[in-house]
């Protein structure tokens, strides 16, 4: 056990998350691998052109840097691509996605 500067004794499992979450890790960690479940589920041609940005809200948000693939999702891959990421990504729930044109 260590102790803090106010000498009260703490694990060190403790303290480190405890650095993790300060350092946004873990929210990074999370975000990279929402990231690979996008383009997985997405395709190589898709995912090679889009990135998750955020979650928020229940509200997935895809960056797209190609305003093809962009018309693409948002006339016709929606619904069946938020159908697998629910599938596979019960928690936190994703509601719906947002795409975002991106350069």
């Amino acid at each position: 056990m260590n102790s803090t500067p106010f000498g009260k004794p703490t694990q060190l499992g403790h303290l480190l998350q405890t650095l993790v979450r300060k350092k946004g890790l873990t929210e990074e960690s999370a975000s990279d691998k929402l990231n690979e479940l996008w383009k997985s589920t997405a395709g190589e041609r898709v995912g090679a052109r889009s990135f998750v940005r955020r979650l928020r809200g229940g509200v997935l948000e895809i960056g797209v840097t190609n305003a093809a693939i962009l018309e693409e999702l948002n006339c016709y891959l929606k619904h069946e691509l938020l159908t697998a990421m629910q599938e596979h990504h019960p928690e936190p729930p994703i509601a719906s996605f947002k795409f975002v044109k991106v350069r």
